[in-house]
């Protein structure tokens, strides 16, 4: 049996109190050693993977400690390093992170003794966008294997970890998915190492856009007595998708209490002149700004960017129209279109295409493949997130939030009395927020 999951974006709460409950865990461990246990199973092994964004080392006020070229975007390398340990350790020290890591390490020790090969239990770390400074160094590697319990037998710290992972006994081939979003993969085609870690313009806009909002909104609230309401609404940001809805978002905030809308607009206007004055973000500009394309990556962050500079100047109902009209221009499911393609560099056992990344859980029928020597349909999955999200409603202007958990596993031949490897996925929702 293969269990996989992404995106659980765990972090240091400094950004905002976003780590999901050790108890999510729990619960987990207890489906899967339930369909171990079931008489009509017969799985003789269990594999996990944690397929990209599993450590967020961007969503952080840490990094504001540190001057800008000792950032991931900047240039000191050594100095990042150094960052990234100190920031990896806070995540991991967090108390509820750190009940959630001695969960998932019992309960992958548990399961090994249900399987009936003596391989038992094994748990598989794939990095993503928000966790790529993790596979920068045989130092930050070590402390992923520490944390998840990876012992050397099944990954050498002083190697990298993988970007993809393939099982042909389970017809899966498996990615982050990052690296079909122009804005999280500055990368080319050949997927190597030196690919991976060129710095892409996501990580900006993580840190020095989204987490920097709240970061200057609470400098400029001062002794508000609303203040801690107002700043974990604000934090709540990079759960909204699309990137379009940030616009709503802000407009919505405005519109709860409109005493604030010269502070937000203040701030707002302050953090847009600070991202872009960065020497990174000039540099990718001009890498990316295209005069043949006027949709290009770089046109849509400008056209964000434009909407958030005149959220001064515009009236509130001016703006809503114009973030109404731009919707469109931003929502685009990149994976969606790439899966199809994938099929087509893989090994023809390959059934399985597995992405993460976009937050949203999906199964997608790709093609059947009738006339081939060994019959079958091939599906594109998203593994979605166990994060918590915000969602527009649709009579009005309002957010209403839910917490989420998605999880695909994947069954080889035999396993649950069927001629090729099969698969199930289950989603959930809980509203407690």
């Amino acid at each position: 049996m293969l269990v996989i999951i992404s995106d659980l974006h765990f972090v240091d709460g400094s950004a905002g109190e976003h780590n999901l409950s050790h108890r999510a865990f729990e619960y987990f461990f207890e489906d899967v050693a339930a369909i171990v246990a079931k008489p009509s199973n017969n799985i003789e092994e269990i594999k996990i993977v944690l397929l990209g964004d599993t450590f967020d080392l961007l969503r952080t006020e840490g990094w504001f400690d540190y001057p800008v070229e000792e950032r991931p975007w900047g240039d000191k390398d050594a100095a990042i390093e150094v960052h990234a340990l100190t920031l990896l350790d806070a995540i991991t020290d967090h108390p509820e992170n750190r009940q959630t890591f001695k969960v998932i390490r019992q309960g992958v020790a548990d399961l090994k003794g249900k399987c009936r090969l003596d391989s038992g239990a094994r748990l598989f770390y794939v990095p993503g966008n928000h966790d790529r400074l993790c596979n920068r160094t045989p130092r930050l590697r070590q402390k992923v294997c520490d944390c998840l319990g990876i012992p050397a037998a099944w990954h050498d710290p002083a190697d990298l970890f993988p970007h993809t992972y393939e099982d042909l006994a389970y017809g899966v081939f498996a990615r982050h998915g990052h690296e079909y979003d122009k804005f999280n993969y500055e990368g080319g085609t050949a997927y190597s190492p030196a690919d991976y870690q060129r710095v892409p313009i996501g990580d900006p806009i993580t840190t020095e856009l989204v987490a920097r909002l709240p970061y200057t909104l609470a400098r400029r609230l001062g002794n508000a007595p609303d203040k801690p309401t107002i700043i974990r609404n604000f934090q709540e940001i990079e759960n909204v998708r699309p990137l379009s809805a940030v616009i709503e978002w802000l407009l919505y905030q405005v519109r709860q209490d409109r005493r604030l809308k010269e502070i937000i607009e203040d701030s707002v206007q302050e953090v847009v002149d600070h991202f872009d004055s960065l020497d990174f973000v000039k540099n990718w500009y001009a890498r990316h700004d295209q005069w043949t394309d006027w949709r290009d990556e770089a046109d849509k962050i400008q056209a964000f960017l434009f909407l958030l500079r005149h959220f001064k100047l515009y009236r509130t109902e001016k703006l809503w129209d114009l973030s109404m009209q731009a919707k469109d221009y931003f929502v685009k499911d990149d994976l969606l279109e790439a899966a199809p393609q994938e099929y087509l560099h893989l090994d023809s056992r390959v059934r399985y295409v597995v992405y993460g990344h976009t937050h949203d859980p999906l199964e997608s029928p790709v093609r059947s493949l009738p006339d081939s020597p060994a019959p079958l349909e091939q599906v594109y999955l998203n593994t979605g997130t166990w994060r918590g999200r915000y969602y527009k409603a649709t009579q009005d202007d309002s957010f209403i939030a839910w917490k989420n958990m998605t999880y695909v596993i994947f069954y080889q031949e035999g396993e649950r009395g069927t001629p090729f490897p099969v698969f199930e996925t289950w989603t959930g929702a809980l509203k407690t927020v």
